[in-house]
């Protein structure tokens, strides 16, 4: 589950995230990694990372922590349970089984030796969207109001309610999710959907909130048609893409100053009538590829139906404003990819191919490396995929061929570290625990349930400890990383940083 866009990276196959959408959205309180809730659904952008060129030089910015903090050991919590929020000292979990009467969950806060501290029952279950967020004054959940949402500031130390803001004073027909965003002065919540009866030309496809004591500021993303809106996380910003009748208009947001930076372009110029929804079943998506580069897209409900680049900075009129999308689309496509902003580029693999190679593409189009054989990455949950720093390199972290678990360099190819050579690959998912400087993995066999539950140094690829698991996958923020169990007779596990 992911708290912030900084700390989960989503690798997932589009075709399959729409399916899940559909069937199971309420499946899981929050997505681990950002994504969208109704089908037919986008393919997520990642958020940035960095790495080096091939001459030894950064030519990004690795993002791991200066100092390493240290990481408690694993301590049981119960069956299932998964993380959606963590400061140091203390990780808050979605646990107990799902209320199947108002699709919610109970939240409940842990310390590092795995006591429960306090619990929180009634928070919105979301397989894809955020519904749970940590800040500095606060756990913000949202629980279910009439046909919207109200959202409450829990405290840290206790759960107790520090304010509440009801469905009738946030606003929207539509319920509210928190945008994925690191920006620790705001939380900004956004809405998905068409225009809201009464409220048009002014419905708020984003609003921003002050954590400190839950006024609703006056910075707001504006929409008066269709709109879905996705986290920039690049630049801390929410874009959009809004549809009606006549037009198309894509904005980006500032939820810290409030700017809105819009274009609009009528459906009849050129890529734009390619991208015009064919039925209400139809979504125009927009997706962050640099800081200043959108790619465009129509999903129809088999697939992605076109695709088209926008460049923030152009200033020409609206029949310039769309470019071909080819070079990049393989990143934004049917295809299983994770896609970093930050080093402009994804890890792919063509799901459609047997024994597909693991790509690493640029968004140029080009392909900086391959290695043969299936990514190992798992996927019946959206998986945490993402590049973690290794020295002052960026990785991609795979399992294929004969090693249990490889640092690819996102640029290069180069091979950074080897854990387990000679072990067999296997599927993996992932757990990056930044403040710590530790990779989390959960590996299980191909042929069945029964896998290994690892830590890592990142910068090193030492491993730190390992046991054996009888399956389960991960869940982590920046201060801490959960082992959901796969069976009710088996308890999850944390591993948490100790505070102070």
């Amino acid at each position: 589950m992911s708290i912030r866009g900084t700390h989960q990276r989503t690798l997932r196959g589009s075709a399959r995230g729409r399916a899940l959408a559909t069937a199971g959205a309420g499946l899981l309180l929050l997505a681990v990694g950002c994504g969208t809730g109704d089908a037919p659904a986008e393919p997520p952008t990642e958020d940035p990372g960095g790495s080096s060129g091939a001459d030894g030089e950064p030519s990004d910015d690795p993002t791991g922590p200066e100092t390493p903090a240290e990481l408690g050991d694993w301590a049981e919590v119960p069956a299932g349970a998964i993380l959606v929020a963590s400061v140091p000292g203390t990780a808050v979990l979605a646990v107990g089984e799902p209320d199947g009467g108002d699709g919610t969950r109970e939240v409940a806060a842990y310390d590092p030796a795995g006591e429960e501290l306090w619990t929180h029952a009634g928070v919105i279950e979301d397989y894809y969207q955020p519904t749970t967020m940590a800040t500095g004054a606060g756990v913000a959940v949202l629980s279910p109001d009439g046909d919207s949402v109200a959202l409450t500031m829990l405290d840290w130390a206790d759960g107790s309610e520090l304010w509440s803001l009801p469905a009738d004073e946030l606003g929207s027909c539509h319920e509210w999710r928190f945008a994925d965003l690191s920006a620790p002065d705001v939380l900004t919540l956004t809405n998905d959907g068409a225009p809201c009866p009464g409220s048009e030309p002014d419905r708020a496809g984003a609003i921003t909130i002050d954590p400190t004591d839950g006024t609703v500021r006056e910075e707001h993303l504006p929409s008066s048609g269709t709109i879905t809106t996705v986290a920039a996380t690049a630049t801390e910003e929410v874009w959009s893409a809004e549809t009606t009748e006549a037009e198309l208009t894509l904005q980006r947001f500032d939820p810290a100053g409030g700017e809105v930076d819009a274009r609009t372009m009528p459906w009849d110029i050129p890529l734009a009538d390619d991208l015009q929804p064919r039925s209400d079943d139809e979504q125009v998506t927009v997706n962050q590829v640099t800081a200043d580069l959108a790619i465009v897209q129509r999903w129809a409900e088999d697939g992605l139906a076109a695709s088209a680049l926008l460049d923030w900075t152009q200033e020409n009129g609206a029949d310039d404003l769309l470019q071909p999308a080819d070079a990049v689309e393989p990143c934004f496509g049917e295809a299983l990819t994770a896609v970093d902003v930050q080093v402009e580029g994804c890890i792919r693999v063509d799901i459609t191919q047997d024994q597909a190679p693991v790509q690493s593409l640029g968004f140029d189009g080009q392909e900086r490396w391959s290695m043969p054989g299936w990514a190992g990455l798992d996927m019946e949950v959206p998986a945490q995929v993402g590049p973690v720093p290794v020295g002052e390199r960026l990785a991609w972290v795979v399992s294929t061929g004969e090693d249990l678990l490889t640092a690819v360099d996102v640029r290069t190819g180069d091979e950074l570290w080897t854990l387990g050579e000679g072990e067999g690959a296997g599927y993996v998912t992932f757990g990056h625990v930044s403040a710590a400087g530790v990779l989390t993995a959960a590996v299980t066999a191909p042929d069945g349930p029964e896998g290994q539950l690892l830590r890592i140094d990142t910068a090193t690829g030492a491993e730190l400890d390992r046991q054996d698991i009888p399956g389960g996958w991960l869940s982590s923020t920046e201060s801490a990383a959960v082992l959901s169990s796969p069976g009710a007779d088996q308890p999850s596990l944390l591993t948490l940083v100790p505070a102070g």
